[in-house]
């Protein structure tokens, strides 16, 4: 707790104030001296903002059960959802489509989708900031590399923050902020004075145009399926639009 407390800063008053517990309560729950009821624990990780794993984390260390279910993606009771994911990906056709969990691992796409992806230089990852890693400077597949760098380490960073600022999230954002080209790179600002920022990539002799929007379900309780999200391309261009109408006609 005394952790998650630093990374929320939050101090022992603030948090007393915000859940109704006595600072002197916290306290002895930090050192042990005092031990917490389901009640309370749950009442601290909502003040705390804890995400579902370490709110289960938490209960189970204080001898409860836990709070959110753990399903096999293949569960029946997954069915409605693993449909929801489905019909946004194929009805998103002919733009790509792709289904990422909490580390940024890539667990689903449409055909345009990965299509696109055997051009990124993923080098057998399914980590989509390898793509970024792996890029060749001499040979960039990514024309503003920089830019999509920056706006990806920032969602990271963003993401890490609120994870606890530990796991494998931070390793991957550790290693995109820690490399040498990005920091060889000027990140000052990535405004480009347009309503939206662009992936700009070369592959398969086009040089397309994308810009995004994450999808993700809020009223997730299975563990799992609360992280996974749906990145969804877009055409910023007619020519990037052509290219993928044209791709899904060869399918």
């Amino acid at each position: 707790m005394r952790h998650w407390r630093g990374v929320r800063r939050f101090s022992q008053l603030s948090l007393s104030v915000e859940t109704g517990i006595s600072s002197r309560h916290i306290s002895f729950l930090e050192t042990g001296r005092s031990r917490p009821t389901r009640g309370s624990v749950l009442t601290l990780a909502r003040a705390l903002d804890l995400p579902k794993p370490i709110v289960n984390d938490a209960l189970h260390a204080a001898g409860f059960s836990p709070e959110y279910p753990v399903h096999d993606p293949t569960d029946v009771n997954l069915r409605p959802m693993t449909n929801a994911l489905t019909l946004i990906l194929e009805n998103h056709a002919p733009l790509p489509a792709i289904v990422i969990d909490g580390n940024w691992q890539i667990v689903g796409g449409n055909f345009p989708a990965m299509h696109l992806m055997q051009f990124l230089p993923l080098k057998g990852s399914s980590c989509v900031v390898d793509a970024l890693l792996n890029d060749d400077p001499d040979n960039s597949i990514f024309l503003n590399w920089d830019v999509v760098a920056s706006w990806t380490l920032h969602r990271l960073q963003s993401e890490t923050a609120r994870a606890g600022n530990q796991g494998d999230l931070s390793e991957i954002s550790d290693r995109l902020a820690q490399s040498h080209r990005y920091a060889a790179s000027d990140h000052g600002s990535v405004s480009v004075n347009s309503p939206y920022l662009t992936m700009n990539i070369r592959v398969d002799g086009h040089d397309l145009s994308l810009f995004t929007m994450l999808a993700e379900f809020s009223t997730a309780q299975d563990v799992a399926m609360s992280e996974r999200r749906v990145e969804l391309f877009f055409a910023a261009d007619e020519h990037t639009q052509e290219y993928f109408d044209t791709v899904a006609q060869s399918n």
